[in-house]
């Protein structure tokens, strides 16, 4: 009878075991699609929504401006005003990193044939071809955006002006040694056969 007993407690005990060894398979499987994401907007979409206006705020907040009463020196003079250009140089560094999640297209395919972005030289299946033809190279360029950012996030913590105005060509090279690659290749005419990365 007590090994009727035994062999009982052993078999539910080795179905507890095995329960939950699969719930945890489960939820690290689970925990590695949140961490992994998934994307949600292309490439150009993520531009537009974040780096456009977020890199406006940032190349704009120090500066000079030229009026027809003077000329005024613009720089953020409240904290208020700081922590815009905080928040901005926050959004474009985590740009960086949205940028290198797998899966993130160009453009979505209806816009293939579209002008909505007429300064664009390669179609986005082009520029899709070119990206994963030399991922590292794309990587790389997101990882500098990402550093110019952080720096600008930086700098404008410490209230910075000077830091600021600095970093913002900084910036501006990173959007550039991309675009240049990806967006408008010197001397790709439109509709042109991609070619491998510079």
């Amino acid at each position: 009878m007590n090994w009727v007993l035994l062999l009982a407690l052993a078999v539910l005990l080795t179905a507890a075991v095995m329960n939950q060894r699969s719930a945890g398979t489960a939820s690290a499987d689970e925990e590695k699609i949140a961490i992994a994401g998934i994307p949600v907007g292309t490439v150009r979409e993520v531009m537009k929504a974040m780096v456009d206006p977020n890199a406006e705020t940032v190349w704009g907040a120090v500066g000079v401006v030229h009026e027809k009463s003077g000329t005024v020196e613009k720089e953020p003079r409240t904290e208020e005003e700081w922590t815009s250009v905080e928040n901005s140089a926050m959004a474009l560094a985590e740009v960086g990193n949205l940028l290198k999640m797998p899966g993130r297209h160009i453009a979505r395919p209806e816009e293939a044939g579209t002008t909505r972005w007429p300064e664009a030289t390669l179609t986005p299946a082009q520029i899709d071809e070119r990206l994963a033809n030399d991922r590292v190279a794309w990587d790389k360029a997101a990882d500098a955006l990402r550093a110019a950012a952080m720096k600008a996030f930086a700098a404008a913590r410490a209230h910075d002006k000077n830091g600021v105005f600095t970093v913002g060509e900084e910036i501006d090279n990173a959007c550039e040694s991309c675009h240049i690659v990806y967006w408008y290749p010197v001397g790709t005419p439109p509709g042109a056969p991609s070619q491998a990365a510079p």
